[in-house]
């Protein structure tokens, strides 16, 4: 995992370098709404229900935490262009998904549409069944998908997510034929999965959190390189010999047309928020990376990471 004292001296660096950052413009000073594209328990709610106490603890301000759920963000991403005022007192979490929708989907808002404000996290993609599942590691799940082709389902938060890009790498890395079953959104996926509606879900921990640590889920492998310090005993697929591989990033934006000197207050406070709880609390349990990113080079990595998806989706189409 990245150290916290790393990640917040690159920030200050950065910050205090820019022009912006001299700018005595405070933030925040009053209520601050918060809105995602996920459904209540769906990785970006968590986020935001974890960043919504932490900035009323440290700043003494009011938040409100607004699920607008619908197209693979569509419906959140439309609002926040069209209707939420610029003023720096509302703000998005996005992840992927603010990427892949539109590239999949003409006329829905893209990220340059937008005022990126911090990237925060780098979050791991893992697949996870139930406690009740025959299936005690990912060997045995992937044996029993090839000897029953179609017989397994597995879940994910959306469709034309990140985690839909991920499984369909996965089954096609592995010579297996599973069902997708989309939700609504990433806490959607596990409430199947804990009714045992669905085999497995694709998804992040965070998500799952509770479950995961009560033994309720239990998590068969991780889509990264290296192993999770908070699940060790855990395999990567890269152990099994299959380059499927992901990292989520997870941040904020907020509405086209924001003052460039609130963008970087916005910025500055964000990045000073590691180490206070609940934040810390939630994003070290949560198995997530701090991986902080300042507007202008979050808004460089968006479009590196917007032609990667681009081609990713070409190639899948």
């Amino acid at each position: 995992m990245i150290s916290t004292r790393n990640i917040l001296a690159s920030a200050a660096l950065v910050l205090a370098t820019s022009p912006a950052a001299l700018a005595e413009v405070e933030w925040p000073t009053q209520s601050v709404m918060l809105v995602t594209h996920s459904s209540a328990g769906g990785g970006g709610d968590v986020m935001l229900r974890n960043l919504a106490p932490t900035l009323e603890a440290k700043f003494g301000i009011s938040t409100n935490v607004d699920n607008r759920v619908g197209g693979s963000g569509a419906v959140a991403a439309s609002w926040l262009v069209n209707q939420a005022n610029p003023d720096g007192y509302t703000l998005k979490s996005v992840t992927p998904t603010q990427l892949i929708t539109p590239l999949r989907s003409a006329g829905i808002p893209t990220y340059e549409e937008m005022t990126p404000i911090a990237r925060l996290f780098l979050d791991p993609t893992t697949l996870y069944v139930h406690d009740n599942s025959p299936f005690q590691t990912i060997e045995e799940f992937l044996d029993h998908a090839r000897e029953n082709p179609r017989d397994l389902s597995i879940g994910i938060g959306s469709a034309g997510s990140l985690d839909q890009l991920v499984l369909q790498n996965f089954t096609a890395a592995t010579e297996i034929d599973a069902r997708t079953v989309p939700h609504e959104g990433g806490g959607d996926a596990v409430v199947a999965l804990l009714g045992e509606h669905v085999d497995a879900v694709v998804g992040e921990p965070g998500q799952a959190l509770t479950h995961l640590q009560d033994g309720t889920l239990r998590m068969l492998t991780v889509f990264q390189e290296e192993r999770l310090d908070t699940y060790p005993d855990v395999p990567t697929l890269a152990e099994l010999g299959y380059e499927v591989t992901s990292n989520k990033f997870r941040g904020i934006f907020g509405p086209p047309g924001m003052d460039p000197e609130m963008v970087e207050a916005i910025a500055t406070a964000l990045s000073e928020l590691y180490e206070d709880d609940p934040w810390n609390t939630y994003w070290t349990e949560a198995s997530l990376s701090a991986a902080f990113m300042g507007p202008e080079e979050f808004t460089e990595y968006l479009g590196v990471v917007n032609e990667e998806m681009r081609e990713f989706i070409e190639g899948l189409n």
